[in-house]
């Protein structure tokens, strides 16, 4: 008798709470009919059980919800397609499924999953939201996978669920295919365990339980904005908070009768009491708004209008400017705006140099310099925002401009070159140096505007390998603008000093080579990479250059002279002997050494 119980409730447990369905839901029925149906438990067949359970839950159906039933293997002996939908999905009668089912007499094969999916179809489940309750006594025996098709279901269906009732089906591996069916679809599938717990379950479950009464909302907090009634597209707005503290959220801006906001600001606390003024970028566009505080669960605690005003907002720049120059522009606006001055050439949608934009000290705004690229054309200054809207722009026509370098053709090795530079004023970059086939620089000079007019010459130090090089006047924007061939010869460079020195003197070390050069004479371990002492190179106020003068060290050995340039470029080099003392007299042959 438990068992008998237990049927019905578990049919009664999917089926009259559908897993919880909403009153308006559809249901359909999937009822197995197969042969195994005659089955009995507990002295009564298992269709007379279903059928039971299935009048003792359609007597108590939610008024409103409509249900239809599909049955299956109740026709036909091993045809499986042998499956009916007894009544579509509609208001419920009853009187007439209990009919129905008392009608069925169980012959056939179990084509659950196909009969599944017709009452899937049957609810128009790709559109609609739908539910099928399948109570089968076992696993499918026809060619469908249940597990399949409940994935197929759930993906193809609008918000489908089905639930599967295992009736008196105890085996694992058959109770898979049903798991599987109800949890691909976000369903349950329930077995029936033991008659205590269907007796308990039925109890809860014999009818929907009553819906508890929706408690009152919370009253809203009692906040208000305070803002001015108007004010100028593009500029900061602030807006002061009063209300109690503890509360959170932003500040909306909202157009008028629209549902997105188009900017915000936020909600803070204050470190005595209150909140913070909320600041907030106004669009650059006129018209009604309204402000909202919003909390952070959706509710709207104060508002008031907004009236965004158009403003004059002007650039004052000249129609043309040479290229690579600075240009100042003019900023006439109404204080608060922001963002910055972009330059764009025609027909370009990404920008080619910019300006900032900041407040004066004193009223209004400082100019905004921008940098104009070395190239000429036509092009147009644009006031952006930093919420990229374009308060204000301007044509601006970039020049031709005639730059070149007075340099010599030619000049020695390591000597500083100084370059002319004849160019409109206000450009800008450095005037590198290139070994020709190279896209690195050999050396580098500053390009300064000169106190009263032009450019001061430029000055580089010039390697100290001989070739064909060139010089070139690149733009803080990576773009040459003038250039002049250079080659650099090679010149007689050498050291004058003894062959031997005795340890721990002062020795002096005559430089010959042309006048310009730079760098320090360093002595070397002949095996070292390390210098152990080092003199200056000093231009004599005459001509050539002083001698330099070398501490020589206690150690006694062979060592190396050389003459480094500043950028660690050898010009000359010769071995000398330190000795304990001299014993013939040396001969400083002033050997030119090699580099």
């Amino acid at each position: 008798m438990n068992r008998i119980i237990s049927g019905i409730g578990i049919f009664a447990l999917c089926l009259n709470t559908s897993i919880a369905l909403a009153d308006n839901e559809r249901t359909m029925l999937v009822l197995d009919a197969s042969g195994s149906m005659w089955g009995q438990l507990g002295g009564k067949t298992k269709i007379e059980i279903a059928r039971d359970a299935l009048k003792t839950l359609v007597k108590d159906w939610p008024e409103g919800r409509e249900a239809g039933l599909v049955t299956y293997g109740h026709r036909k002996k091993g045809d499986c397609n042998d499956i009916e939908t007894l009544i579509p999905p509609g208001p419920l009668d009853n009187a007439a499924m209990g009919k129905m089912v008392d009608a069925l007499n169980p012959k056939g094969k179990t084509p659950l999953s196909a009969a599944v999916k017709q009452a899937a179809e049957a609810l128009k489940y790709t559109e609609e939201k739908a539910t099928v309750v399948l109570l089968s006594d076992g696993k499918e025996t026809c060619d469908m996978d249940p597990c399949a098709l409940g994935s197929e279901l759930e993906k193809l269906g609008v918000d489908f669920t089905a639930h599967v009732i295992g009736f008196d089906v105890s085996k694992q591996e058959d109770q898979a295919g049903l798991r599987c069916l109800a949890e691909n679809t976000g369903g349950q599938f329930i077995s029936a365990g033991n008659a205590n717990e269907l007796l308990a379950a039925l109890e809860q479950t014999a009818k929907a339980p009553e819906p508890e009464p929706e408690a009152e909302p919370a009253p809203l907090p009692v906040a208000e904005l305070l803002a001015a009634e108007s004010a100028t597209k593009g500029t900061q707005l602030q807006v002061e908070l009063k209300a109690e503290d503890g509360l959170d959220g932003y500040i909306y801006l909202f157009p008028k009768d629209k549902d997105k906001h188009i900017a915000y600001g936020h909600v803070r606390a204050d470190k005595v009491q209150g909140y913070q003024p909320s600041k907030i970028t106004l669009p650059a566009i006129p018209g009604e708004f309204t402000l909202k505080w919003i909390t952070q669960d959706k509710q709207v605690i104060a508002e008031r209008p907004l009236t965004i005003k158009d403003a004059e907002i002007v650039l004052e720049a000249p129609e043309s400017a040479t290229m690579g120059t600075v240009l100042e522009v003019g900023l006439n606006a109404p204080e608060g705006l922001n963002g910055y001055i972009y330059l764009f050439a025609d027909g370009k949608d990404k920008h080619a140099a910019y300006g900032h934009v900041r407040a004066d000290k004193i009223q209004g705004y400082q100019p905004s310099r921008v940098t104009l690229p070395a190239v000429a054309g036509d092009f147009t200054l644009k006031w952006i925002t930093q919420d990229k809207q374009v308060i204000a722009e301007k044509p601006l026509k970039i020049e031709q401009a005639i730059v070149s370098l007075e340099a010599p053709e030619s000049a020695i090795k390591g000597t500083q070159l100084e370059v002319g530079l004849n160019a409109p004023d206000g450009l800008s970059g450095y005037i590198y140096l290139f070994a020709q086939g190279k896209d690195k620089h050999a050396a580098y000079g500053h390009v300064r505007a000169d106190k009263i007019q032009g450019y001061q010459p430029s000055r580089l130090r010039l390697p100290a390998v001989p070739g064909d090089y060139t010089l070139k006047w690149i733009t803080n924007d990576k773009r040459s603008i003038a250039d002049t061939s250079l080659t650099i010869t090679d010149a007689e460079i050498s050291l004058g000093a003894p062959d031997q020195a005795e340890k721990g003197t002062n020795l002096p070390v005559t430089l010959n080579a042309p006048d310009g050069l730079d760098g320090y004479v360093y002595l070397f371990p002949e095996a070292g990479n390390k210098h152990v002492a080092y003199g200056h190179v000093r231009e004599d106020t005459v001509s050539g250059y002083q001698p330099s003068r070398i501490k020589l060290p206690e150690q006694t050995g062979t060592y190396v002279l050389k003459w480094l340039t500043m950028g660690k470029e050898q010009l000359a080099e010769q071995t000398i002997q330190v000795v304990d003392e001299i014993t013939e007299t040396a001969t400083d042959t002033g050997t030119t050494a090699g580099e």
